[in-house]
């Protein structure tokens, strides 16, 4: 476990700690907070490896300082995650005292931390900085000291796998609530850990005089690697929800570009988006959402002109032939729409034309968006040589 908890880890802490750093500086309460969270524990972890130790020997003179910065950090990061899961999950409006009374008690956890390390516990300069308390469990400082460190962790994580988990399905399904759920199940783990090294401490005794007596057992070091694994991806799923989104959207625009471009240039009156290529279109930054909705009412409103216009010049040819069987159950298909629109748009000016398939009823944004999708697919393979011969078929039979 050396490797994940001295390399790893933090490394994996300070690029959250980077890539959340814009979101927090300009963000919500919330986002502050989060990302303070997610500073406190790379600060936490950071002063594990021997290295640091070294460096903070160095500077300050004392030969255990780490351990007491990495208590400290840890409270920091308890408080922050407390402020973070009631700001977005609490119940209600928050009251300023209750606000200030959590402040209060985690500056005094940290002002008695502070005061045990300083006065009251037995600093070896020989000895690694862990041994400050792990040869020295059974002395009442140091279990008061560590009774402190773990009832604040058990409580802030208690509480946010509570908050958590309650709040899972006022999320949308899918990665977000995912998301959720995985924060609910790093607090979790996280009071499993301390619940069980309460339960270990109370088990210690003081032998200083045996080698080794005090390191964590396999379990103490697992258990908070779990805990912090889950609260990385918990973290880390929303925005790559945002992430799949918008391929999705550019995904679409690429596919819906060619109908859309061939609309553009011959339905000019339609007020349509910037015309521009479409490899140049993937590159366009921001929230394509809203893009691919424009896009679609833009090939909407495009096609209710071509009706218009195809209805006045009598181009159309009747919706049913003679001999000819009928559209199963009326029913419009995509095939049938982009069918039309390639005739409209391909065939000779003087050529009798498809007759434009019914409008089908109201759609949502989104299923006008898919609809629209499977007719530029459709359009997409209709060949676009000897058009007029091609294109003549029944129309509304769909090719699967």
């Amino acid at each position: 476990m050396y490797s994940i908890y001295h390399f790893t880890l933090p490394a994996l802490m300070w690029a959250m700690v980077l890539w959340r750093a814009p979101s927090a500086l300009g963000g919500t309460r919330a986002s502050r907070f989060l990302w303070g969270f997610l500073a406190a524990i790379a600060v936490a972890l950071t002063t594990r490896p021997l290295e640091v130790d070294q460096v903070i020997r160095t500077l300050t003179g004392s030969p255990d300082l780490s351990v007491l910065v990495k208590h400290l950090a840890g409270l920091a990061s308890n408080y922050c995650v407390l402020e973070y899961v009631i700001a977005v999950h609490g119940r209600g409006p928050q009251r300023a005292r209750d606000t200030w009374l959590r402040l209060v008690a985690v500056v005094a956890a940290a002002l008695a931390l502070t005061v045990l390390f300083v006065f009251f516990f037995e600093h070896d300069p020989s000895a690694p900085p862990t041994r400050v308390t792990d040869a020295h469990l059974g002395d009442p400082a140091v279990r008061l000291y560590e009774s402190i460190v773990y009832v604040y962790l058990g409580i802030a994580t208690a509480l946010s796998a509570k908050l958590f988990w309650s709040n899972r399905r006022s999320v949308p399904a899918g990665l977000l609530r995912a998301g959720v759920v995985c924060l609910a199940g790093g607090g979790a783990m996280g009071f499993v850990y301390t619940l069980y090294r309460l339960v270990f401490l109370a088990c210690q005794e003081s032998r200083p005089d045996v080698p080794g007596r005090g390191t964590p057992d396999a379990l103490s070091e697992i258990l908070p690697v779990i805990s912090l694994l889950l609260i990385v991806v918990g973290v880390g799923l929303p925005p790559l929800r945002t992430l799949v989104r918008y391929v999705g959207d550019q995904y679409a625009l690429w596919r819906l570009h060619p109908l859309w471009s061939d609309l553009l240039r011959a339905v000019p009156s339609v007020a349509f988006g910037p015309c521009m290529g479409r490899t140049r279109d993937l590159f366009v930054a921001g929230d394509r959402t809203l893009d691919v909705a424009h896009r679609a009412f833009e090939i909407r409103d495009a096609c209710l002109v071509l009706r218009d216009r195809s209805a006045a010049t009598g181009t159309e040819r009747p919706a049913q032939a003679a001999g000819e069987a009928p559209v199963a159950g009326g029913v419009p298909t995509a095939r049938a729409e982009a069918e039309w629109l390639f005739s409209v748009l391909h065939e000779e000016p003087d050529a009798c034309r498809a007759a434009a398939p019914p409008l089908a009823d109201s759609r949502t944004p989104a299923e006008e968006v898919a609809w629209l999708l499977k007719v530029a697919a459709a359009y997409g393979q209709l060949p676009r040589g000897g058009a007029a011969q091609t294109v003549r078929r029944p129309v509304g039979k769909e090719v699967r």
